[in-house]
């Protein structure tokens, strides 16, 4: 009897649930060899990958409560595609071996992730789709920062911190998210209480930090400023109003901290020269 390998065992799988367009197979298999990215590129590609795990699970939940339904769905594919183009970046250029074994555990967990978003938003499966978003964020965070440790620069450390934001950000409103779909648990409420207290801390953070350009200064008062909105809805009841309100002010800070990332990155760069 024939026994497919793992990559063509995931190729029919994908095949036969209609999903082989959105996740694509192992870009281990035919990523053509190219220049390693630079690890401030690196450290920002991986972070991203935390805050696609909460933003494919927030989008799962919100379209479960039929909350902003279409831009929910988007978002998942979205998602999807984003995930695995950000896997063909990080494993393009020969990885060292040990941040090797970390992005291919990093690939079996957004597999993982991938497979459950590309299925139709059922309230019965959002602990399932938490729990496996999770699980992919724990594994992009070791490969963050593993980059991190690669680096001589402290100023390393900044990129992470700015793209973790990308990943609160998300996270405070997916479990907002999960308390109004009757997930009222007492880790929930925690997930809530402590995203909002690290996103406020990484804001003075990166405000005390001494690289800056004018560009940085603004998208981070910016930043301040949409935060105040978000939590401002973090602050009310889950009305279909207030849900509304979460949807689109987590997704305007998911932004502005994605282009701050990105600018912190660029910084970055400029002083490895």
């Amino acid at each position: 009897m024939h026994t497919l390998s793992p990559v063509g065992l995931r190729r029919r799988t994908l095949l036969q649930s209609g999903s082989a367009l959105l996740i694509p197979i192992s870009p281990w298999v035919f990523a053509e060899p190219r220049a390693p990215l630079a690890l401030s590129i690196s450290i920002n590609r991986a972070g991203r990958m935390r805050a696609f795990s909460q933003r494919g699970s927030k989008a799962y939940i919100q379209a479960t409560l039929n909350v902003l339904s279409a831009k929910a769905r988007d978002i998942m594919l979205a998602t999807q595609h984003l995930i695995t183009v950000s896997l063909e970046e990080l494993t393009a250029g020969n990885p060292a071996p040990e941040v090797r074994k970390l992005i291919q555990a990093l690939e079996r967990d957004c597999y993982v992730f991938s497979s459950l978003l590309a299925s139709t938003p059922r309230k019965e499966r959002i602990v399932e789709v938490t729990r496996a978003a999770d699980v992919m964020l724990e594994s992009a965070d070791r490969l963050t920062k593993a980059y991190e440790g690669l680096s001589q620069q402290v100023s390393a450390k900044i990129v992470n911190i700015a793209g973790r934001q990308r990943m609160l950000s998300q996270r405070a409103a997916r479990a907002f998210f999960l308390l109004a779909a009757g997930q009222d648990t007492p880790a929930f409420n925690k997930q809530l209480v402590t995203a909002r207290a690290e996103f406020n801390q990484g804001l003075v953070t990166l405000q005390a930090t001494p690289i800056s350009t004018p560009a940085i200064r603004n998208e981070l008062e910016l930043a301040k400023g949409q935060w105040l909105f978000y939590e401002a809805a973090l602050n009310k009841t889950a009305s279909a109003e207030g849900l509304q309100n979460i949807a689109t002010t987590s997704e305007r800070v998911f932004e502005v901290m994605d282009n701050l990332t990105s600018l912190y990155d660029a910084a970055l760069r400029d002083i490895l020269g």
